[in-house]
This record gives structure tokens, C-alpha cells and sequence, in this order.
């Protein structure tokens, strides 16, 4: 998929302008979607994951765009584990 198709899917799922090159440049050199590290990247991302999941064929896993996605996946769930993770080590030091 052209880098131009891919600008198009992040911009209507809402990342600023400013910061898709170099999204894709890390894509493109890592194969991977960039690490989640603030609430707002995780609201952008999941934004991303359902406008890119809605564009992805059933059964898709080998497309540069379902790898991307896939990644992405696995990096909001990584964001979500942690935030869980804080939450509950928040909870045991306050009852403590």
C-alpha cells in the first residue's frame, strides 16, 4: 500500500498531520507500530486500529497494512495492561 494510502487511513482516524512520516518511518524500519506512551497516543491509536481494521480484508495477515495493524493491536493491549498494572499497584500502596 502506497505511503500515501496509509497518510489517508491516519489522518481520517484522527493523528495529527505532523506526526505521520514519522510513524511510517518507524514502520517502515522497525516493522513495527511505535510503542503507545501516553493517553493521547493510545486515544490516536485506537482511532487508527478501527478505521485500518474497517480496510483490512478477513484473513489478511501478510499485507504491510495487516502486519501495521496487528502491531498496533498488540501495542494498545500493551498500553492497556500497564495502565491495569498501575491502577492496581495504585490500589495495594493506598490500602496500605
Amino acid at each position: 500500500m502506497p505511503n500515501r494510502d496509509y497518510q489517508k487511513m491516519f489522518m481520517a482516524a484522527g493523528m495529527p498531520k505532523n506526526q505521520i512520516e514519522s510513524v511510517l518511518d518507524h514502520f517502515h524500519a522497525t516493522g513495527e507500530a511505535a510503542d503507545i506512551t501516553t493517553v493521547a497516543e493510545y486515544d490516536v491509536a485506537k482511532s487508527i486500529y478501527v478505521v485500518m481494521d474497517a480496510s483490512v480484508p478477513s484473513g489478511d495477515f501478510h499485507s504491510p497494512v495487516a502486519r501495521y495493524l496487528i502491531s498496533l493491536g498488540a501495542q494498545i493491549s500493551g498500553w492497556e495492561d500497564r495502565v491495569a498494572e498501575d491502577a492496581a499497584d495504585t490500589s495495594v500502596s493506598l490500602s496500605s
